[in-house]
């Protein structure tokens, strides 16, 4: 065989493979019904997510509809912190938080100790039931306040521990909120001090 068969032997073998190659990346990444994004769990967890947030806003909330769509968005996506606390804010309604709320309330804690986006909500329903929070649960809540009270969004958590309702968790909100702008105003001398030895 001439070294110009051998070089285009090998050249068609080239284009051969590289078609291969194509049509297995194509089958590798092509979209069956099965798999389509609005079918996959996590889709549907934020969908009935959705369901669950717009009927429990309602006044009084649609439990009938609220109950059962946050019960599939957990199952869904039971590492979604925020799916459990809507179990637990449900367990609640009646005004007490019970086993299942609390159990809720805990890995929602375990799964995401700091949540940014749910931080503020997540601290005041904790406050608002804190007489019936274990030791550890209450030392996570206190630390979840205290570091999102050191970003940008500090008022938010000041916001929420103003808000709080339950005799019992008042007490350590009210602390806490000194606590925080005492440490705010140190922060604040400290970069002003930098400032002017610049």
């Amino acid at each position: 065989m001439s070294r110009l068969h051998t070089a285009a032997w090998i050249g068609t073998l080239g284009v051969f493979a590289l078609g291969l190659a194509c049509a297995a990346i194509a089958a590798l990444v092509s979209v069956t019904p099965s798999t389509t994004p609005s079918n996959s769990p996590l889709i549907l967890a934020i969908g009935e997510g959705r369901r669950a947030d717009l009927a429990l806003a309602a006044t009084p909330p649609d439990l009938a509809v609220g109950a059962p769509a946050a019960a599939r968005a957990s199952a869904l996506a039971p590492y979604d912190s925020s799916a459990r606390l809507r179990l637990a804010y449900i367990d609640a309604l009646d005004g007490d938080l019970g086993p299942e709320g609390m159990k809720a309330l805990e890995l929602s804690y375990e799964l995401l100790p700091f949540d940014h986006y749910v931080a503020a909500w997540r601290v005041r329903f904790a406050l608002d039931h804190w007489g019936q929070l274990t030791p550890e649960l209450r030392a996570r809540v206190e630390s979840e306040a205290f570091g999102f009270a050191r970003t940008s969004r500090r008022a938010e958590m000041i916001a929420a521990l103003s808000s709080v309702r339950s005799p019992v968790g008042i007490v350590p909100a009210t602390f806490w909120r000194l606590r925080m702008q005492r440490e705010h105003r140190r922060r604040v001398a400290e970069r002003r001090m930098e400032a002017s030895t610049r």
